[in-house]
């Protein structure tokens, strides 16, 4: 199978995953703040977007194993921004202690939001470094 084709169910398991994950979160029998929506919605937007940014960081259609790649790389940097993320977090609640709920609230928003595309961009770094040094090119002598 093409490698397009295998990023294509991919991308829908992780689209369909999401969006139930989205869902979940934002079922009406809870009234959330328009701070946890936005979040719930630009989680569900960054990841699939993401997704295609990172296999178009591979070669896109003409990159290879990108799976084999994505995998280990999400996992070990997405280990590092969770933590990065905990203790910007943890600073952030120090900065804005006696700060309205609104703003603790907002700010933990951006605060992940910004987090989570740097974690993107980060794992794009390394998936075009990996199919820029298996191309044939980068090989030849």
């Amino acid at each position: 199978m093409p490698e397009w084709q295998v990023f294509l169910y991919f991308l829908a398991i992780t689209t369909f995953d999401w969006l139930q994950f989205t869902a979940f979160r934002l079922r009406p029998n809870q009234p959330l703040s328009s701070s946890s929506q936005f979040d719930a919605w630009f989680g569900f937007g960054m990841t699939v977007i993401g997704v295609v940014f990172l296999f178009l960081c591979n070669g896109g259609g003409r990159g290879k194993d990108f799976l084999y790649r994505y995998f280990p790389l999400a996992a070990v940097v997405g280990w590092k921004f969770v933590v990065a993320s905990l203790i910007a977090s943890w600073f952030l609640s120090l900065m804005l202690a006696g700060q309205p709920e609104h703003v603790m609230r907002w700010s933990a928003t951006a605060l992940l939001s910004i987090t989570n595309v740097l974690m993107f961009l980060r794992i794009g770094q390394h998936l075009k470094r990996l199919s820029r040094d298996a191309s044939p090119i980068a090989r030849a002598p």
